[in-house]
């Protein structure tokens, strides 16, 4: 079966990304997604009164828009580009976006319920 046609990152991959994708090629779909958003958020925290999380790696609390927006579309992140090539990719790449999309949903509301709590800085969050 061969791989969805997602074109690389605009400016070429960064190493991060050509690392994480390395390790991700050996994982399932939904284990690959969740190494690309831990590899390149590193959530921390949950905020007390908002639904935003503390991301280590950028240094922002980030709310879920966002998180997705930079997941799958910033060039210096692009985990569908990152995962498409794991053993369970969806064949089309509008169905690997979805499935991406639907497993960075997922990983965003599991954080959101494990995460500790810890006050917000002075700043809103991102959307």
């Amino acid at each position: 079966m061969d791989a969805p046609q997602i074109p690389p990152p605009p400016n070429g991959p960064t190493h991060r990304q050509l690392s994480v994708r390395r390790r991700a090629s050996r994982l399932y779909l939904r284990r690959a997604v969740r190494l690309a958003a831990r590899a390149f958020f590193h959530f921390t925290h949950r905020a007390k009164r908002v639904d935003a999380l503390w991301s280590h790696r950028e240094g922002v609390w980030m709310g879920r828009k966002t998180f997705l927006h930079w997941a799958m579309r910033d060039g210096g992140i692009a985990i569908p580009w990152i995962v498409a090539e794991v053993a369970d990719a969806p064949q089309t790449a509008d169905d690997l976006r979805e499935a991406v999309r639907a497993e960075l949903i997922a990983y965003w509301a599991e954080q959101l319920a494990a995460l500790p709590r810890k006050s917000t800085p002075a700043w809103p969050p991102l959307p």
